[in-house]
């Protein structure tokens, strides 16, 4: 006898639901295995600044120095890291891991990110971790990454 499994349910909840503040200009993306990402309008020879957000499940107990663990080793693997600074923050009652660093990869611009990481704990099933990538190129990077922490401080997270 076969039984029913469903999607979303309380085994199998499903993915929190994202909202952002974006400038008005700044244009929706579609990108494979990502969940929201946006950019600022394209400009001929310059890197186009981004926001992209990404939901992983992991089993339940998954935890945010687990999740950090993961943000270090991905940076390792980029090309003349500078690190800018990481700690945690808090952001409406929610605890992030937040890192900023710049990277340089041959023959192009260094790009300046601002990552940040949560866990959300989905009851005794799942863990949810939700990352956050603002990206800019160096040369703006003074007046690109404040409207990148803007839109990451405006990013708000429900259940249903």
């Amino acid at each position: 006898m076969a039984r029913s499994i469903d999607y979303p349910s309380a085994q199998f909840p499903g993915p929190p639901r994202i909202s952002l503040d974006v400038p008005e200009d700044w244009e929706p993306l579609t990108v494979p295995g990502v969940q929201v990402a946006v950019a600022e309008p394209r400009v001929d020879g310059q890197f186009r600044a981004n926001v992209v957000v990404t939901v992983q499940r992991f089993g339940p107990g998954f935890t945010l120095e687990e999740a950090r663990a993961g943000l270090d080793q991905r940076k390792q693997s980029l090309p003349d890291l500078e690190e800018l600074g990481t700690g945690e923050i808090e952001v409406e009652g929610r605890s992030w891991i937040a890192s900023e660093y710049g990277y340089t990869q041959p023959g192009r611009p260094t790009v300046v990110q601002a990552a940040r990481y949560t866990v959300i704990e989905r009851a005794d099933v799942a863990t949810d971790v939700v990352e956050i990538v603002g990206s800019c190129g160096a040369e703006g990077a003074d007046e690109q990454i404040e409207i990148v922490r803007t839109i990451q401080d405006s990013l708000s997270l429900s259940l249903d």
